[in-house]
């Protein structure tokens, strides 16, 4: 895969190589920047706007598109206004590489958002290493993401590690808690990208730190058609706890083909990944009941008042995937404010520095909380089991909740914020 993505850098650098050279506006020694219309502050957005993952890219423009009308309704930056401009990746990271290019080297974008996929986000990270534009991704949970040293990316977003650490530690809490809660044994259903595979490997790996059997796994290649075969294949399985991460149109898919196959697993917990999109409960509805899903935003947890904002403007609420990238271009603004506040140019440079330094407790220099499961938000450095991390927001955490109604993502952990105890077995009625 790396050597791929690499072979498809060379190319693009060879391709803009005789009106830019491989730095790019904005690389090597330039400090770029400050492209789109007048004296705007230019974000670069990649996300998938077409394709089978449109709705998932729709929910995070909403959230960008949100705070970026707050500051600039506010003034914008020391009087500048911000701009973004958005690229259409496809939930291709070869048309990711491509849009991220055109957006530092046409659109001469200040830094980076996006870009939703791990894999996508995965092949613009090197686009804006090699040309020195810093990026920061709200959504992508690929533990390699933080994991390769790059200088100008940075991660609001919890890893997949952190992901099922948490989901797991659920499990163990609940377990001790509720008598008739059985959680012995866990298979994991998920696609064999690598977020799928490190999804598999966490969990083996949690699991046998808190004493759960492991089973295996039951992958898929993401967008079939068809998923008779490894649902029969994992009910054959017969675990206590089926933990799931599929994308919107896979996690449609698997609880609908549940039901064609009458397997009711007593657990399923999944990464919020697709089950927390619009589309899933609209798809699926009461199907879903019982599912239990770790997301990154719960209604009714915090941040009633923007989330009703939310909701007002756009017709529905925050869901993980909003509420994060909502969160991530405050953390973008309040970097940006620092510069200012210093008395510095903005520029890539400074950009990437500010993110490095930032640290924000419990509410944005606006006044609006953290609206996530967690209070304060810095990027730091660490290891875990073997595995860096540079410029990760180690903070962040997770609420489990559990679907009811066919509708509501009800919180159920951590328990001193749960609305409800969870229902078991899972009914999908």
């Amino acid at each position: 895969m790396r050597k791929k993505v690499l072979s498809l850098l060379l190319v693009s650098c060879m391709t803009v190589g005789l009106l830019v050279g491989c730095g790019g506006s904005g690389g090597s020694g330039d400090s770029g920047g400050s492209g789109g219309s007048g004296d705007s502050i230019v974000i670069g957005a990649v996300y998938p706007m077409t394709g089978d993952l449109a709705d998932s890219g729709k929910t995070m423009q909403q959230g960008i598109d949100m705070a970026v009308e707050e500051i600039n309704e506010e003034g914008g930056i020391d009087g500048r206004q911000i701009e973004v401009i958005y690229g259409d990746s496809q939930g291709d990271s070869a048309k990711g590489m491509t849009e991220a290019e055109r957006l530092i080297t046409q659109e001469n974008v200040d830094m980076l958002i996006g870009c939703y996929q791990s894999g996508v986000t995965l092949t613009v990270a090197q686009i804006a290493e090699q040309y020195q534009v810093p990026m920061i991704t709200a959504n992508a949970t690929s533990d390699e993401l933080t994991g390769n040293g790059y200088e100008y990316f940075f991660r609001l977003a919890p890893t997949n590690m952190m992901f099922v650490r948490d989901m797991v530690q659920y499990l163990v809490d609940e377990k001790e808690n509720n008598p008739d809660f059985k959680a012995d044994s866990v298979a994991v259903f998920a696609d064999n990208s690598e977020v799928g595979q490190q999804t598999v490997d966490w969990t083996e790996y949690w699991a046998g730190e808190n004493g759960i059997e492991y089973l295996g796994a039951i992958t898929y290649t993401s967008g079939a058609a068809d998923l008779s075969s490894e649902v029969l294949e994992l009910k054959s399985m017969n675990p206590d706890v089926v933990v799931a991460d599929c994308y919107v149109s896979d996690a449609i898919l698997f609880t609908n083909t549940l039901q064609e196959q009458g397997y009711k697993p007593p657990v399923i917990i999944c990464k919020g990944n697709g089950f927390t999109e619009s589309a899933y409960l609209e798809s699926v509805g009461s199907h879903a009941n019982g599912i239990i899903v770790a997301t990154e935003f719960v209604v009714g947890t915090k941040g009633d008042e923007i989330n009703a904002k939310y909701n007002e403007k756009y017709g529905e609420d925050f869901n993980g995937h909003s509420a994060e990238a909502y969160t991530t271009t405050w953390v973008i603004i309040d970097a940006l404010k620092s510069i200012v506040d210093n008395g510095d140019e903005i520029s890539r440079e400074t950009i990437q520095q500010a993110l490095k330094d930032i640290e924000i407790s419990e509410s944005f220099s606006n006044g609006n909380e953290i609206i996530l499961p967690y209070d304060t938000i810095s990027f730091e450095e660490d290891e875990f089991n073997g595995m860096p991390y540079l410029n990760q927001n180690l903070n962040a955490t997770l609420t489990v909740t559990q679907i009811t109604d066919g509708s509501a993502y009800t919180p159920i952990w951590p328990y001193d914020i749960a609305q409800a105890e969870v229902v078991y077995p899972a009914t999908y009625e």
